[in-house]
């Protein structure tokens, strides 16, 4: 390992102080903290590694600080009423390189990735441009479709929508399942608050995603596919609900998936590292069958969570190794390997 390369900052928005001046919400926190739990313990099982977890102080301790090696994850409390710009910037000061986790919404991937990169350490995470481009829903099926990729068919709530019995709206910067709407009659919906709404037309199929690291070569070169993800959501009362992720369940669909996945690369340049990618697989014999893109990820999601234990390998190492050089980080332990596991 180069000299000097040891601190990892691990800042998650939602567990990590960004709502510090507000209430803790409780959409996102489970979904947050698995992902807080999977990366550090990973990162921590890397041999000289030690991460520092900025961490909301109004919450309890995370699980990993017990379950990770003695000394391994140390936690930078963010107080109530701080200001979490400025104590981010205090604990990257401290650190070798920074991985952020946001979502998109209102902009906040964007602005704290930036935020990170102003403190000139190295920062895990897509360049600008793409994650500008993966954080619109309707700016990404705009350039999937231009590249001939299938995606849904997407438009601004008050334009033309596409035909279809039933369409689903959502905010075009939303994260998740959170404000995601089935709706009947899309010519009489309004929206629950102001925003940017988008429309699309409810596309039958199973709910996917995958998880795949990008090495940002020229024309989707270096991508790999990690694993192929079932998706646990459903719609009750007209909204949807995401219920966790079966990381590793749909391996059959591998050989359809992987020209995918180097398509959506090639068609998003700067999107480097970790990326999901959000689908619906469309049954084979309907009148349209293969799948089609719902959105793309350019950060950790769910389907990180339980990754090492379905790989046998620790996949922080492979995507640190193209931020940080020179790899490879020595691994203590991995996982051993299962067929797949559900977050």
């Amino acid at each position: 390992m180069r000299r000097g390369f040891h601190r990892v900052l691990v800042c998650e928005y939602v567990t990590g102080g960004g709502l510090s001046n507000a209430p803790l919400p409780t959409g996102l926190m489970a979904e947050a903290e698995a992902m807080v739990g999977a990366l550090a313990g990973d990162l921590a099982m890397l041999d000289g590694m030690q991460v520092v977890l900025c961490r909301d102080s109004r919450l309890p301790p995370p699980a990993v600080l017990s379950s990770a090696p003695p000394g391994r994850v140390a936690l930078f409390p963010v107080e109530p009423g701080e200001d979490a710009d400025a104590r981010w910037r205090d604990a990257a000061g401290g650190c070798d390189a920074v991985w952020p986790i946001a979502p998109e919404c209102d902009g906040l991937l964007g602005r704290v990735t930036a935020l990170f990169r102003a403190t000139g350490r190295p920062v895990v995470a897509c360049a600008p441009d793409a994650l500008a481009v993966a954080s619109s829903k309707i700016a990404t099926a705009a350039r999937l479709a231009a590249h001939g990729i299938a995606t849904v068919p997407t438009v601004l709530l008050g334009d033309q929508p596409p035909a279809a019995a039933r369409h689903v709206v959502k905010p075009d910067d939303g994260a998740g399942c959170l404000d995601t709407f089935m709706v009947d009659d899309i010519a009489g919906w309004r929206p629950p608050a102001p925003g940017r709404w988008i429309v699309q037309p409810l596309v039958e199929g199973e709910a996917c995603s995958f998880s795949m690291l990008v090495g940002g070569g020229p024309a989707g070169g270096g991508v790999r596919l990690l694993a192929c993800n079932r998706q646990n959501v459903t719609a009750e009362a007209g909204r949807f609900t995401f219920h966790g992720v079966e990381v590793g369940a749909r391996e059959d669909r591998r050989a359809a998936w992987e020209p995918l996945a180097r398509a959506v690369a090639a068609a998003i340049p700067g999107l480097r590292g970790y990326v999901g990618v959000d689908l619906i697989d469309r049954p084979a014999g309907s009148e349209s069958n293969g799948p089609v893109v719902v959105e793309v990820n350019p950060r950790l999601s769910v389907g990180y969570c339980g990754l090492s234990r379905v790989l046998g390998r620790n996949p922080a190492a492979d995507i640190l190794e193209l931020f940080i050089p020179p790899p490879p980080w020595p691994v203590s332990a991995d996982g051993g390997g299962v067929r797949h596991i559900t977050i």
